[in-house]
């Protein structure tokens, strides 16, 4: 794989343009494809490019959310059968997890920092697992509670979320302060929430 082959920025970057409204630009389609075609064989994306993972086989979650990410803003109209292939191969590595544990060790906590509430969502964290796995229409899997009991357990008494993470060092500016309550962890959870009562209504 080339250097210049980034899964996790093109993930990224993808889902960026996807939401200022270019799915129909036909670089993005190229850039989706191509994410299809180097999807590793358990379901998740590798950052070869980073020198993190050049002997792994295991998925990365950092290389996974970023195209599911782009996957799940993508119009159902404009998916091919592959990259609805590579989106259910994608969400099964996630949810096989439970979003944030090892599958293979008895189900630890992979990484602490996954449990910290981030904005901007450059990285990974389980809010993010569970705003994209819950918009690609997975929010009825079981998998997902233990993540769900994450996020929930971090409510306020005022009903607010407090900002926990933030992409340090890649911002010119941080959006909200760490440590206090934030508007846009609360809204994402509330829109998790909100597609999660759909899914129970049905």
């Amino acid at each position: 794989i080339k250097e210049s082959e980034m899964t996790c920025l093109t993930g990224n970057v993808c889902a960026s343009l996807i939401r200022m409204g270019n799915a129909g630009d036909r670089r993005v389609r190229r850039a989706l494809e191509w994410l299809t075609e180097v999807q590793n064989p358990d379901g998740g994306w590798l950052c070869p490019y980073w020198k993190a993972h050049l002997r792994d086989t295991h998925g990365c979650f950092m290389g996974t959310i970023t195209p599911l990410d782009a996957f799940a803003g993508y119009p159902e109209r404009l998916r091919t059968p592959k990259m609805k292939e590579a989106m259910d191969h994608g969400a099964e590595f996630l949810l096989m997890h439970r979003l944030y544990k090892a599958d293979h060790h008895g189900l630890e906590v992979i990484n602490k920092s996954w449990l910290k509430l981030g904005f901007p969502c450059f990285f990974y964290d389980v809010l993010r697992g569970l705003d994209v796995v819950t918009r690609l229409g997975y929010g009825g899997d079981d998998r997902i509670k233990d993540a769900l009991g994450v996020v929930l357990g971090k409510q306020r008494g005022d009903g607010k979320w407090v900002l926990e993470s933030t992409p340090s060092g890649r911002m010119q500016v941080d959006l909200e302060t760490k440590g206090e309550p934030s508007k846009w962890v609360t809204l994402k959870v509330l829109k998790v929430m909100k597609r999660l009562e759909q899914f129970n209504s049905c």
